[in-house]
C-alpha cells in the first residue's frame, strides 16, 4: 500500500519541488499552502507523514503549532519540518522532531521520509 505524504509549504516553487521528488519516489502526495488546508486534509485522508515549512509566512499558527493540531486529529502522524532558517539541534524543542534545511537535498528528504515511515 502506498504511503500518503502531506506537504505544506507556502512557497509554490519549493512545494512543487518536494511534491515532484516524493511522487517520483512512489508516494501519494497531497500539497497545500496553509494551515487550514493541512488540517482539512488530515481530517479527510489517511496521511502518514506531514512535511511542513517550520515558518509558514501566511499562516497563523506557525509550523510547530500546526503539527500539534494535526497530531491531535490523527495520531500517530509522523512529522518532518523544512526551514530556511538554521535550527540548532541542541536548542530545538524536543517536540520539533526532524528538521531539514532549505534548499532541500533530494536524497536527504527521501532518507528522512523513509526513516519516519520505518519507525
Amino acid at each position: 500500500m502506498k504511503k500518503t505524504i502531506l506537504v505544506i509549504e507556502d512557497d509554490a516553487g519549493r512545494r512543487k519541488a518536494m511534491v515532484d521528488v516524493l511522487t517520483a519516489a512512489g508516494y501519494d502526495v497531497i500539497a497545500g499552502d496553509d494551515f487550514e488546508a493541512a488540517l482539512q486534509t488530515v481530517d479527510r485522508f489517511g496521511v502518514d507523514v506531514m512535511i511542513s515549512d517550520l515558518q509558514l509566512s501566511t499562516a497563523t499558527p506557525h509550523g510547530r503549532a500546526l503539527a500539534r493540531m494535526a497530531q491531535r486529529k490523527r495520531s500517530p502522524l509522523k512529522l518532518l519540518f523544512v526551514s530556511r532558517v538554521p535550527v540548532v539541534p541542541d536548542r530545538a524543542p524536543a517536540q520539533l522532531g526532524n528538521v531539514l534545511p532549505m534548499p532541500l537535498d533530494r536524497t536527504a528528504l527521501l532518507a528522512k521520509v523513509r526513516s519516519l515511515l520505518a519507525n
